[in-house]
């Protein structure tokens, strides 16, 4: 049966599993998104108890089972905001440390995405279209 435990539980197990210090990880428990997103799971757990079980699936009529879709897909773009955040940081502070001449530090964690196929350190330049780009990309 599922249970929601709220954000310092997740936080702290991940600050652990990740080596980060009590500090770092409490004060990442005030972050806009991760807290937007809580407030989401906690509703849905709600929702999950409040519904007739069959063993440990909760069972949902299909209107209902059509918002809680759309409550998770709100969760999934706050994630992603997340991840995006997490790989500029570590882009930033990456390229600062090669422009002192220093290697970046070897972490235990690193943000990648199954679509990295970009050379470090990832080229991020807007790219400017012209009006001979965009009427040839139609």
């Amino acid at each position: 049966m599922w249970r929601f435990r709220g954000t310092p539980h997740y936080l702290d197990a991940q600050g652990d599993r990740l080596g980060l210090s009590k500090v770092l990880t409490d004060r990442a428990r005030h972050n806009p998104e991760l807290y937007r997103a809580s407030v989401l799971l906690g509703q849905l757990s709600e929702r999950y108890h409040q519904a007739p079980k069959d063993g440990s699936r909760a069972v949902i009529f299909p209107a209902e089972l059509a918002q809680i879709r759309g409550t998770l897909g709100q969760c999934e773009q706050e994630l992603g905001k997340l991840h995006a955040l997490a790989a500029a940081a570590q882009t930033m502070v990456d390229e600062a440390h090669r422009a002192f001449g220093l290697e970046p530090p070897e972490r235990y964690f690193r943000v990648q995405c199954d679509f990295d196929d970009l050379p470090e350190p990832a080229d991020l330049t807007p790219i400017k279209l012209t009006g001979a780009r965009t009427a040839k990309a139609k």
